[in-house]
């Protein structure tokens, strides 16, 4: 080789340098320029601007790009730009292209906002509109068989050390909304990535709406194989900016407002096998504050403090139904439903609360057992603005080992305690607390289509063959005294009760077992005396009805329900007890069994006849003569009724009732020992002749008090000491108990007409105090059966010179 070719090569190859030298100088220098010039002219097609302050830097040495000051705005809004960049540096590896990696060294982005308009069918970013499905021309030359690689090796990777992403703001518009992603920072490291393996670790540091977001995910996979791993953790999100994702005014019911915050924390793993994709959720973590729903002015409030999944595993199979198992915990808190304003209270939990829920999956069935719920100080239907208390309230309700599935729900007990009901009807008897739908609104029915095709007999076949929905009770039983408190202030005066059930059980139920017979027992009592024991045998899930029911009722006050039945007999009970016996069987519709009614000391008065002694009460002699027919000689009136027939056309035999009327007939009149028995208690009775002498009648002496007072006195000793004497001795006694009020003890000068209502009710209160003081007493303190001591209605005597006091009739 000569020198002087030598020389020419030398000359050649410093000329190509110096050539690329000053090439890549040019493209230097000169990218600030062309990149302004073409990119803004690009830009400009698109109705966008790129501002003066832009600078983008290519540096072919180091294979460099570099962006400051970006901002691209429309000519619409100059102002507000739609793209800007701080910063933006790149560094790619060409050279590694030779080896088929695109390998970026550098890779860093500073200060970037983006607006994102998804608004439209097509979307928007940056300004930029992303025409969709595209639809490109497929060719219909195909290359031979022969011709065509098969299986060809695909080496292609591409190599990330490091890219970060700092201070960018992610603006987006969605379903007329807009949602704001706000990252201080996010780093991915390490990344890696081909056809036959990836890598990356990511970091991430941003807002969601203001809400606090850390994630962190660290994933290596080969050969389609291996672990991912992320934690991630978002504090107190706002729910009302996704309010418009939420389905709205379906089926007429208007939409559903949300309101409060979430938490939610998370560490999960992804393992990816040849055969499986297994989840593993080590630890999930929700909680709620501050949660609203409000739909056609129905208003949930609650938090949820919290909801807890812990080593929830989900095995991925192909071909295979998912398989599930994990343990999961829930509490609910302050949880609050109410109708249009706060005060109108529908519902009110303080807590709830699901422990040791364990979930599984056998046989792709998923079921959910739950070892215990608790259910913590709960009250129904309350109106805050009054008095009144709620409908219904309780302490506690206890739900153990309860399974539910796709199949049905499986509970072995219920135990409630606490429970307390509180009945008020109002003048239109509408029950108080509930809420009342406005005058002249209709409810909304849903439209039904009528289907005019026959239906698919396929169909029919296929749902005749669907086991039914398994429900299973093993116990439901109160764990203490449940206390019913009922008024109705539609009737005059108002109508008013109390109840105290003691004893509450019931169970099994099961509709898979027809045949299984479920007992029910009822024991408790009614205002100061009243009682009922009931006992049940029940088959509820039978084709043919079975019903046995035996108990009573004892010691039923009958003035207490004369508001009820004075309007319908234009009377009312001034006095009386009723006893019922039941026993009866109710088997595939056919009835047997029997009743037995004891009426004692029952006595008719004209209806709304307050005062003793007026001509009104002479209207219901005849009705009284009548019941006198049926009483015996203790003023009891017994009904042994048997009951036979069906539920379908139901007949009950009467005969009990007729042959009661011949024995009353044939009876004598009044034994004549009975002035002798009764001289003794001269304090107490008198014996009167009545009847043109035909008839003897004992007449117990008035108990007198002094006006206005209530309480027994010592001026009252003789009298209690002879009364319970002689209840002592004669222990088939019963007697019926009426106080008298009289105008004196409001004020009122004797010989005053008492016509107001309220007057009259606040003399009935003084009768009733009398009543029970002198009641409680022989009852108590002279142990006296409360069955022999009946109650009448209150009276009132205008008379001048009458004296409150309580009369005394067998």
């Amino acid at each position: 080789m000569s020198s002087s070719f030598v020389k020419t090569a030398t000359k050649t190859v410093k000329f190509v340098g110096l050539f690329f030298i000053a090439l890549f100088l040019v493209i230097w220098i000169s990218s600030p320029f062309m990149s302004q010039h073409y990119l803004g002219k690009y830009l400009s097609e698109q109705q966008l601007i790129l501002a003066d302050t832009t600078t983008i830097r290519y540096n072919p040495f180091l294979s460099r790009l570099t962006i400051s000051e970006l901002a691209i705005t429309t000519k619409n809004t100059i102002k507000k730009p739609v793209v800007e960049v701080r910063s933006l540096a790149v560094t790619a590896s060409l050279y590694r292209l030779l080896t088929d990696t695109l390998h970026f060294s550098e890779f860093a982005i500073d200060g970037l906002y983006l607006d994102i308009n998804l608004n439209n069918k097509t979307p928007i970013i940056g300004g930029f509109v992303l025409a969709g499905n595209t639809e490109f021309p497929s060719s219909s030359v195909t290359q031979p068989d022969e011709i065509q690689p098969k299986n060809k090796p695909n080496n292609y990777q591409f190599s990330l050390p490091n890219f970060s992403l700092s201070n960018a703001v992610f603006n987006i518009s969605v379903k007329q909304s807009q949602q704001e992603l706000a990252i201080n920072s996010l780093l991915i490291k390490n990344v890696l990535a081909s056809a036959q393996a990836q890598r990356a670790e990511l970091s991430l540091n941003a807002f969601i709406n203001k809400a606090p977001l850390l994630l962190t995910l660290k994933a290596q996979l080969a050969e389609k194989k291996g672990e991912i791993n992320s934690e991630l953790t978002i504090s107190e999100l706002a729910l009302s900016p996704f309010q418009p994702f939420i389905a709205g005014n379906s089926t007429g019911q208007g939409p559903l407002i949300m309101q409060g915050s979430v938490s939610i924390k998370s560490k999960q793993l992804v393992s990816i096998t040849e055969t499986a994709t297994h989840i593993n959720l080590e630890k999930f973590e929700l909680t709620s504050a501050g949660f609203k729903a409000a739909q056609r002015n129905k208003t949930v409030a609650l938090n949820i403090d919290p909801l807890s999944l812990q080593n929830l595993s989900i095995e991925l199979v192909s071909d295979q139904a998912p398989k599930i198992s994990g343990t999961a915990k829930l509490n609910v808190n302050n949880l609050m439903a109410y109708d249009e304003i706060e005060s109108q209270v529908l519902a009110k939990i303080s807590a709830i609360k699901l422990d040791d829920i364990a979930i599984t999956t056998l046989e792709s069935l998923i079921t959910a057992n739950i070892a215990n719920l608790v259910i913590e100080q709960s009250l129904f239907a309350e109106n805050t603005t009054d008095e009144l208390p709620p409908l219904a309230q309780f302490k506690n309700l206890n739900i153990n080992n309860i399974t539910v599935s796709q199949q049905g729900l499986s509970i072995d007990t219920i135990s409630l305690l606490g429970l307390a009901i509180d009945t008020n009807l109002d003048k239109e008897k509408n029950i108080t607390g509930l809420p009342v739908s406005p005058k002249g609104e209709q409810p909304t029915e849903a439209a039904i289509e009528k289907d005019v095709n026959q239906p698919n007999t396929a169909d029919v076949a296929t749902k005749s063959t669907e086991s039914p929905f398994l429900l299973s009770l093993n116990s439901f039983s109160l764990g203490d005294s449940a206390q019913i408190h009922f008024i109705d202030r539609s009737t005059s005066p108002h109508y008013e009760r109390e109840f105290s059930i003691t004893t509450l059980n019931a169970g099994p139920f099961d509709n898979q077992k027809p045949k299984q017979e479920s007992q029910f027992s009822l024991k408790g009592s009614s205002d100061k005396y009243a009682n009922f024991d009931l006992s049940a045998i029940a088959k509820p899930f039978s084709h043919e009805d079975f019903y046995q029911l035996k108990g009573f009722f004892k010691e039923v006050s009958l003035p207490s329900l004369s508001t009820y039945i004075s309007g319908a007999l234009k009377h009312e009970l001034k006095s009386g007890q009723l006893d019922v016996e039941l026993d009866i069987t109710v088997n595939n519709a056919n009835i047997d069994g029997n009743t037995v009614l004891l009426l004692r000391g029952v006595e008719l008065g004209a209806a709304n006849d307050h005062e003793t002694g007026t001509i009104k009460s002479q209207t219901s002699v005849p009705f009284n003569i009548a019941l006198g027919m049926l009483k015996d000689g203790d003023g009891n009136v017994e009904l042994d009724i048997p009951l036979t027939g069906s539920t379908n056309d139901p007949s009950f035999g009467m005969s009990g009732f007729i042959s009661l009327m011949v024995k009353q007939a044939t009876m004598s009149a009044a034994k004549e020992y009975l002035m002798a028995t009764f001289v003794p208690y001269a304090n107490v009775v008198n014996i009167a002749i009545s009847a043109g002498g035909y008839l003897l009648k004992v007449r117990f002496n008035d108990l007198e008090f002094p006006v206005k007072d209530t309480q027994l006195t010592d001026q009252h000793s003789k009298f209690l000491t002879q009364f319970s004497s002689l209840m002592k001795d004669k222990l088939e006694t019963q007697l019926t108990l009426c106080a008298i009020a009289t105008p004196a003890d409001i004020n009122k000068p004797l010989g005053a007409a008492i016509t107001n209502k309220d007057e009259i009710k606040q003399l009935a209160k003084l009768s009733e105090q009398r009543l029970n003081a002198f009641k409680d007493y022989m009852v108590k303190e002279q142990d006296i059966a409360s069955a022999r001591l009946l109650l009448c209605y209150p009276k009132i005597d205008s008379s001048i010179g009458a004296k409150p006091r309580i009369t005394f009739t067998d």
